[in-house]
């Protein structure tokens, strides 16, 4: 798979955060180089929109002159235009899906016989544009190959905020507040070291171990004085990073990275009690070694890591070994037999185990039908998804959920009565 250039991805950047649309780079032959979603295509839907790609890539190719507007047989509105680079380097900028038109759904399904699946909300968050926004993003395509970043100079007419006090001398800021002792910063950085490694390490206990004791070693209120909600968010948002960076040091993929610190971002900043906050702090940890304890593949090969990556990032595609040969340079019976060798799973078992995973995540923290779920992580048929988990499981994926909800009742239970 070829990386990005800087460019491609200036360029992709700029029509994502303009248009509101997903935003894929793509090489002459329709497979993907780069992609910005804002709308998850439901996972039935990735192979007509694979042969859509490779549809338009022939067309733009055919007559590289102008941009194609594409209407699919599901209603779905795609833009495409050829990139030709001054560099040289040459791919096909993808916009959409979209809609010029709210869809008639009952006569769309009637027409792909497809009948249990829900689309409406997916339709319903699409964007609807019109013929003279249509034109206008087609002009602006006309230009893509010339967008390059650019710098821009700000200008501020405000009042100058007051001087602040002079803090710049060595004695004054020895006597700061905050750094009264330098002992207990020092602990503060050592304390620090050891949380982080233990995320790196996957050391969840350890990790709650060490957090426990350390409460009381961060108290940063002066910084904001009446305001505990948004110290406390402040703090969050700085250990989120943290987080962050050490579950990549645990060579965990910059894919899953971006999930969670993302939905982390958004918790910090929607939570508005201190109990809130408090219990955020706690999760934040566990979930990230979970994470390293998941999704990292330091101890494997650079081949065998470069291939559970690619399945537990696409759990929900059909597993195509010949693809997977090519796309890793080596030959697929090759890959099959490392893969076994190192990990002691075929790629079949441990794609299945990445969809079960998947499935466990969704049954507990939502409460998406189970049909939705079992399309959502690859399986066209719920009765065969739910076969499936209980012989892995020992449950249903109802029942599954329900011990889930059952037990999370009792610890809260538990936990309301030692306080």
């Amino acid at each position: 798979m070829t990386a990005p250039s800087l460019s491609l991805t200036a360029i992709s950047m700029t029509f994502f955060q303009m248009t509101g649309l997903n935003v894929y780079v793509v090489n002459d032959q329709g497979a993907v180089i780069l992609a910005h979603l804002h709308d998850q295509l439901p996972v039935s839907l990735r192979d007509e929109q694979q042969q859509d790609f490779e549809f338009l890539c022939e067309e733009v190719l055919h007559d590289q002159t102008t941009s194609c507007s594409f209407t699919n047989a599901w209603g779905l509105h795609y833009l495409a235009h050829r990139l030709q680079k001054e560099e040289g380097e040459t791919a096909i900028l993808l916009l959409g899906p979209f809609l010029i038109q709210a869809p008639d759904l009952q006569t769309i399904m009637k027409a792909q016989q497809r009948k249990h699946l829900d689309f409406e909300a997916f339709y319903r968050g699409l964007k609807l544009i019109s013929s003279s926004t249509l034109h206008s993003i087609v002009n602006v395509l006309e230009l893509a190959g010339s967008i390059r970043p650019a710098s821009v100079r700000t200008l501020d007419r405000r009042p100058a905020p007051p001087p602040a006090a002079d803090k710049g001398t060595p004695k004054k800021i020895a006597a700061q507040a905050d750094e009264e002792h330098i002992e207990l910063i020092d602990l503060r950085y050592q304390v620090e070291k050891e949380m982080l490694h233990a995320i790196e390490t996957g050391d969840i206990a350890k990790y709650k171990k060490i957090s426990k004791k350390t409460s009381n070693l961060y108290d940063f209120s002066e910084r904001f004085p009446g305001q505990p909600v948004r110290t406390m968010k402040n703090a969050l948002i700085v250990l989120n990073t943290l987080l962050r960076i050490a579950a990549e040091r645990g060579k965990v993929q910059p894919f899953f990275l971006h999930q969670i610190s993302e939905r982390f971002a958004k918790q910090i900043e929607r939570s508005e009690t201190m109990a809130a906050l408090s219990q955020l702090s706690e999760v934040m940890g566990e979930e990230y070694g979970e994470l390293v304890r998941t999704r990292a593949y330091s101890g494997y090969s650079p081949l065998v890591q470069k291939a559970a990556a690619y399945l537990a990032i696409h759990f929900s595609s059909a597993l195509q070994l010949q693809q997977l040969g090519q796309m890793f340079l080596v030959h697929p019976a090759h890959l099959s037999r490392q893969f076994k060798k190192e990990t002691g799973m075929t790629l079949t078992d441990f794609q299945q185990q990445q969809r079960l995973a998947e499935a466990k995540y969704l049954l507990t923290t939502t409460t998406d039908p189970i049909g939705w779920i079992a399309s959502y992580v690859g399986y066209d048929d719920a009765g065969y998804f739910t076969r499936v988990f209980q012989k892995f499981e020992g449950l249903t994926p109802s029942d599954y959920r329900k011990f889930s909800i059952k037990s999370d009742d009792t610890i809260d239970c538990i936990s309301g009565g030692m306080e």
